[in-house]
């Protein structure tokens, strides 16, 4: 159906600049392109919800407010056309929810330091189902700690690895790679998320040193692939596991991967293998690429880095879905060079954006983030 107006969460969150003055001269907007543009049946309207997000809402430690913050975000995600969250239950090596595997996250722990005595994941799942909006269980599956000096709990110690990044299991290690898959079960078999989401966090580093040891056992057990090869075919063991594990649990379930925008650092510095996921099948359903760049940004303009990704997901069976800086909108963007002005003397960026992925035909948006949308 050809869109012509634009719903709620255009309004609410994109409408920043209705005029403002020059010297002694009222200033006139520039006036922007349009799109014409349909949106595909189903089209997907996400936003993310963090955990920074998430921990005010422990703070006074009752099931009652939790549920009352909750129940707010849901209000927004309706009133802004959202119809999918990806509410991040394990941000590091820990849980918001209650597990057998994991301790309880920081970020689920009350102003006086103590943990709940509800499940928060069976709640937003409670209230999601009430006004129809999907929930994807939003994990980070290798991060520890961004603290390199961080102790890791005893259970990961063994493939754990210190970093400038911080702490990071090993993404080489068949034992880092099954207490992730366990991580992932336990969420599916306990709950009916609709589901399984990872973002942009794989290797932290391109440095030698992070997996020498790893890399040389490898080789003297016979291993040929060069070592960029090597670490890109870890995380692709991971990713494939993942998609398998998520669809034997829960047929109907969503395995989605959000990737940085720019497609050459994924494979060069986070050796995600982007091109292959969208290829061939048995990697992932959706991909997520977060194109945080504005029209106007000096390297990596927007219309340009979206058509990338579409050529690239052309005769794939992956749903593309474009990742939105909604965060950027009414900041300086200081590194988009002579583009840098452009969320602050624009309030249709995002608008805009989302009118040209439609135009181009991709299967929806997905907004970063929460307070972001709340608060415009």
């Amino acid at each position: 159906m050809l869109k012509n107006k634009f719903s709620a969460v255009l309004v609410l969150c994109f409408v920043f600049l209705s005029s403002c003055s020059v010297g002694q001269e009222s200033y006139e907007p520039e006036t922007h392109p349009t799109y014409d543009y349909y949106e595909k049946e189903h089209s997907i309207k996400a936003m993310w919800l963090s955990c920074y997000e998430l921990s005010p809402m422990f703070e006074k430690g009752t099931e009652e407010s939790f549920c009352t913050e909750m129940a707010e975000v849901f209000e927004v995600c309706k009133a802004n056309g959202i119809n999918t969250l990806f509410v991040q239950v394990r941000p590091f090596c820990d849980a918001i929810y209650p597990s057998e595997i994991f301790d309880w996250s920081e970020y689920a722990r009350s102003s006086n330091g103590s943990v709940p005595n509800f499940d928060p994941l069976e709640i937003i799942l409670t209230l999601a189902e009430s006004c129809g909006i999907a929930v994807h269980a939003w994990i980070n599956p290798y991060r520890v700690s961004y603290d390199p000096e961080y102790i890791a709990p005893e259970a990961t110690q063994v493939f754990a690895v210190s970093c400038g990044a911080g702490v990071y299991l090993d993404p080489s290690s068949v034992d880092a790679q099954r207490f992730v898959l366990d991580g992932v079960r336990e969420i599916l078999e306990h709950y009916d998320v609709d589901g399984i989401h990872i973002d942009d966090y794989f290797y932290p580093q391109t440095e030698d040193n992070f997996d020498e040891k790893s890399y040389s056992d490898y080789r003297e057990n016979g291993g040929k692939l060069s070592k960029n090869n090597w670490r890109r075919e870890n995380v692709n063991s991971l990713v494939a596991a993942m998609y398998s594990l998520v669809h034997s649990l829960k047929l109907d379930a969503v395995f989605s991967i959000s990737p940085t925008g720019n497609i050459r650092k994924n494979k060069s510095s986070h050796y995600a293998d982007v091109e292959l996921w969208l290829s061939r099948k048995g990697f992932t359903d959706w991909i997520v690429p977060q194109i945080y760049y504005g029209f106007e940004h000096e390297d990596m303009p927007f219309e340009n880095v979206a058509k990338e990704w579409l050529k690239l997901s052309e005769d794939s069976s992956v749903k593309l879905v474009c990742g939105l800086a909604a965060y950027k909108q009414g900041e300086a963007d200081n590194g988009a060079g002579r583009g840098k002005n452009e969320w602050t003397e624009n309030g249709d960026v995002i608008s805009r954006q989302i009118e040209y992925t439609f135009s181009l035909g991709y299967d929806g948006y997905a907004l970063f983030s929460y307070s972001s949308v709340k608060n415009k």
